[in-house]
């Protein structure tokens, strides 16, 4: 089952790199993004040389990624809409299942039974697909300043990382095949009889 639901998720991330390309296409970059990413280069071309210490290399690359992650919030949240839109709204239309689901031939189900509600599948990817921490890190975004911020954010990352990998071992060791996320959201995924 973990090779049928790894494939089935690379296939979904294909198709929403996809997705936000072409829609990335649409909206401009500001002129100020591009300075605050030469920015960042520059930052880190400092440290590695040894120009500046760790300390000088933390507080300015927190102020210029502030800066930045503060200029990038339209398409964060267009990125976070057609998450919801893909991993949510599709599957609950379509019996639990995202193309790649579909195409690999599982879906995802309530663990009492074979229906899945909105709720369920709202719950299973906050926590899943790093919606919940990208919307988290959004609204933390108008809380918190620059080395605050950065520190949230890290800790959300970490977060996520560790749903992730301990979801991985989950699936692969569990007689049940699920996931945390599939626990807390009370869902399972199922092999489609054909």
């Amino acid at each position: 089952m973990f090779k049928k639901r790894f494939f089935a998720y690379a296939i979904d991330l294909l198709i929403l790199f996809m997705i936000l390309s072409i829609v990335g296409i649409f909206i401009p970059t500001s002129q100020n993004v591009i300075n605050l990413n030469n920015e960042l280069a520059s930052i880190n071309d400092n440290f590695i040389n040894g120009t500046i210490d760790m300390k000088t290399f933390i507080n300015q690359y927190s102020v210029v990624n502030y800066s930045l992650e503060r200029d990038l919030f339209l398409p964060s949240l267009i990125s976070i809409v057609i998450n919801i839109l893909y991993f949510v709204v599709y599957p609950l239309y379509n019996d639990g299942q995202s193309f790649g689901k579909k195409y690999i031939g599982i879906k995802i189900v309530s663990s009492d039974d074979n229906s899945i509600s909105s709720n369920q599948l709202i719950f299973r990817y906050l926590l899943m697909n790093g919606i919940g921490s990208s919307i988290l890190s959004l609204c933390f975004i108008f809380l918190l300043k620059d080395f605050n911020y950065m520190c949230v954010v890290s800790i959300l990352s970490f977060l996520q990382f560790i749903i992730v990998i301990s979801s991985i071992f989950m699936v692969i060791y569990r007689n049940d095949f699920r996931s945390l996320p599939d626990l807390i959201a009370g869902t399972k995924v199922i092999e489609v009889k054909k």
